[in-house]
């Protein structure tokens, strides 16, 4: 029965949701061509398993084609580009298609390679129920005739490459086109009542033609040959039951009987479904939804129903009931992570500097030469926006700090940071070289009393990616460059108190990151980059508070703290925005946090002009924490 040849194969459940609409369809009658059809359905598209549903125009059946004028009009605007005819020589002959504009025309004769010497074409009979029992074997012959078999795979693979919309026909259009259409719906996963009313509607569509050919036969012969010119459910039925009872499943029959790929089997019902939902995309939230949610419109992409890995991807996501990650991935979030934690690089460089700045120390018209080493690592945990995220940084800085006056001192240096960022199955490297300049003036002198700094950095920035895409998608990569500056402006108050120095300080800190957009290589799912043009500005406040000095041996250590919070004023939250295949789609950064906070602890050891220090600092703040750290050295002169 249909029920034991679909049950392998409807592993791919095959109740369909209710309320899942079916698509109208509008495929033509034909004067010349009465059995001329959509495999999709007839007035509206087949529901398949797991939501989805048939598409139009991909797959037209037919009889021979002998169209009117007017039919060949209508084929001609169904842009049909290819014709596969099932006959043999004998019936081309008698009956020669004439073929839709631009089409190409393959010959494929089902039976004309049969080892088992059955023909449905040459055949003479005594009674009604000779003419049904052959029409029945010749459904099993479908199955085990190795010569047919052989037939059926060229046809299947040939419909799997081909591109744009296909006809394949017989001289009926009923047995041998029949049976590949059955097999068609099989693959795309439509039920078995589906498809035995879609085999028995050859009966309506051609009920008039076989009406008046019986007419014009006598009566005994008509009743002889009355099964040969329709279709009876026990003819495919037949067919299905030599599956079941050969190969025990439709799936074995087409990788064992036929031997089709998996891949093979995969174009095709791709070129065939469209789903309306993919596995669990239902509960997704955020950049996974948005993920999910293109790679079901990739459906309606080049990637799908070819050979490609997205196709593969996808259909074995549909058997498998889950996306596999993919989901999460697919987006490059990794691009929005890498711009936020650009846009953070600005307070890294000023915190770089920020010891050998105030110049309060030196004497007048001295100076200083400084160099400071920085690694850092601040860790997202998963929202339900974004997949977690991390950031490992290190950099090195020299540069040197001079006192003017006693009012006022300025710095310069230049440097080298280098970041990496990973999530969502990405990472990105930064490698930022930069210049600082700065000035602290203080009206009542460095060494006390209100002060006020300004701070400025300049960029230039080299930028590449990888993304491991998962589901067998490969890797994607790409590489850009783009510029980042910064600046910084602070009041602050310097208060001695005997052996302890403290300066809060109330400040504006602002980033802009242009990163030049580009297009990532190496996998079907590698996406068009857009530029990134942001701008950030936080309000920052610090309490530092410098302790005497303690004498060890011939040194003086100079321990420290400071606490800082910053508040986010824009920019906190980033989006990458990229083009896959004409689609958008855009993706948040994991950091998302307005308030961050900052406790670090620092020890300097000097002796005359020469100075060593260190310190190790704690952030934290939302769904983000991290530690950073850095080795300091000064000379004086």
């Amino acid at each position: 029965m249909l029920q034991r040849l679909f049950c392998p194969l409807s592993l791919l459940t095959l109740a369909v949701s209710a309320a899942h609409a079916a698509s109208p369809l509008d495929t033509p009658r034909l004067v010349g061509m009465d059995n001329f059809r959509d495999i999709a359905g007839g007035t509206s598209a087949y529901a398949t398993s797991h939501d989805g549903t048939l598409r139009g125009a991909v797959f037209y059946r037919s009889n021979a084609l002998t169209p009117t004028a007017d039919d060949l009009a209508t084929l001609d605007g169904l842009s049909i580009e290819h014709v596969f005819d099932l006959r043999t020589p004998s019936e081309i002959a008698s009956t020669p298609d004439t073929l839709p504009a631009g089409a190409r025309y393959t010959n494929i004769d089902i039976i004309g390679n049969t080892s088992s010497g059955s023909n449905i074409v040459d055949m003479s009979f005594t009674s009604a129920a000779q003419a049904l029992a052959m029409m029945q074997q010749t459904n099993r012959a479908f199955v085990n005739d190795a010569g047919m078999r052989r037939q059926f795979s060229v046809l299947f693979n040939e419909l799997a490459s081909a591109e744009g919309a296909t006809l394949f026909h017989c001289t009926a259009g009923k047995d041998r086109t029949g049976w590949a259409a059955a097999v068609l719906l099989s693959i795309a996963g439509v039920d078995d009542a589906t498809i035995m009313s879609n085999y028995l509607a050859t009966n309506d569509y051609t009920a008039e033609r076989v009406k008046a050919t019986l007419a014009s036969m006598p009566s005994g012969m008509a009743q002889i040959y009355a099964p040969l010119l329709g279709v009876e459910a026990s003819y495919l039925q037949a067919g299905l039951d030599e599956v079941a009872n050969t190969y025990a499943s439709m799936d074995n029959y087409l990788k064992q009987g036929l031997g089709l790929s998996q891949a093979t089997i995969y174009v095709l019902r791709g070129k065939m479904v469209r789903y309306s939902m993919l596995p669990g995309e239902a509960g997704l939230r955020g950049n996974a939804a948005a993920g999910a949610q293109l790679l079901r419109q990739l459906q309606d992409s080049s990637l799908s129903g070819t050979y490609s890995a997205y196709n593969y991807y996808l259909q074995s996501a549909i058997d498998a009931g889950t996306l596999g990650g993919v989901e999460s991935s697919v987006g490059g979030q990794v691009h929005a992570d890498a711009a936020s934690y650009l846009l953070r690089q600005g307070s890294m460089i000023e915190r770089a500097a920020a010891p050998f700045t105030d110049a309060s120390d030196l004497k007048i018209g001295q100076s200083r030469l400084w160099s400071t080493a920085l690694v850092g690592y601040l860790g997202t945990e998963r929202s339900a926006q974004a997949a977690s995220s991390n950031e490992h940084s290190r950099g090195t800085m020299i540069g040197m700090t001079q006192r003017f006056s006693e009012q006022f001192g300025g710095h310069a240096g230049f440097g080298y940071s280098q970041g990496t960022i990973g999530s969502a199955g990405g990472e990105a490297d930064s490698d930022l070289t930069f210049v600082s300049l700065g000035a602290r003036f203080a009206p009542n002198g460095l060494d006390h009393g209100l002060f006020i700094d300004a701070d400025a950095s300049a960029g230039w920035l080299d930028y590449t990616s990888k993304r491991e895409i998962g589901g067998g998608l490969g890797t994607a990569k790409g590489n850009t460059h783009g510029t980042l500056t910064g600046a910084n402006l602070a009041l602050g108050y310097r208060l001695p108190f005997g052996g302890l120095v403290l300066e809060p300080s109330l400040g504006l800190q602002g980033s802009r990151l242009q990163l030049n957009g580009f297009a990532e290589r190496g996998s079907d799912l590698a996406m068009q980059v857009n530029d990134v043009k942001q701008t950030s500005s936080t309000a920052v406040t610090r309490l530092k508070a410098s302790f005497a000095p303690m004498a060890l041996g011939g040194w003086q250590l100079l321990p420290g703290v400071e606490l800082g919070y910053a508040h986010a004023l824009s920019g906190h939250k980033l989006e990458s925005e990229s083009r896959l295949q004409g689609l958008a789609v855009a993706q948040r950064a994991a950091f998302a946090n307005r308030d961050q906070f900052t406790g670090a602890l620092e020890l300097v050891a000097k002796q005359g002009a020469m100075s060593i220090g260190a310190d190790i600092a704690a952030t934290g703040g939302g769904n983000s924490h991290g530690v950073s750290g850095s080795l300091k050295a000064s000379y004086a002169f």
